[in-house]
């Protein structure tokens, strides 16, 4: 299985958006990056901007090339099967929207953390790379 991702780094001065991922979804609890699964036919950039819009409410545009990470592993909701997860993550700003919660959706809050609340915040591996931290030991590659 192959999975494709946009995501957006988001800052408001020294803080950083991220979103709880919700109950339904695997690695529930955990605090990722806004963003998500590219539709068929979508671009990358679209579905950052898109995908953040879902989530949180705010109107982001792209202010820099993204990174890409690429991932293998086995799939956590069945062991047989094996993927491969792309991920595009944008730099971003908010340049417009009204910060809200997703409903029924894959997060259920949004957030801003400053810098020093993060070591304590259980996150998915996706944020220690995007934004540099040591990878915890038990962070979900999510």
């Amino acid at each position: 299985m192959t999975r494709l991702a946009a995501y957006g780094v988001i800052h408001r001065g020294e803080a950083v958006l991220l979103c709880r991922i919700s109950r339904a979804y695997p690695a529930a609890g955990m605090w990722t990056l806004p963003g998500g699964g590219i539709e068929f036919g979508e671009a990358p950039d679209a579905a950052a901007i898109r995908e953040v819009e879902e989530e949180t409410g705010l109107v982001a545009q792209i202010t820099d090339a993204p990174t890409i990470l690429s991932h293998t592993g086995i799939w956590p909701r069945q062991q047989s099967v094996r993927y491969h997860h792309v991920r595009f993550v944008y730099p971003m700003e908010i340049v417009g929207g009204v910060e809200r919660v997703e409903v029924n959706g894959s997060t259920d809050v949004c957030r801003w953390f400053p810098p020093n609340e993060l070591a304590e915040l259980p996150i998915v591996g996706l944020v220690s790379l995007a934004l540099g931290l040591q990878v915890r030991d038990g962070e979900d590659e999510a």
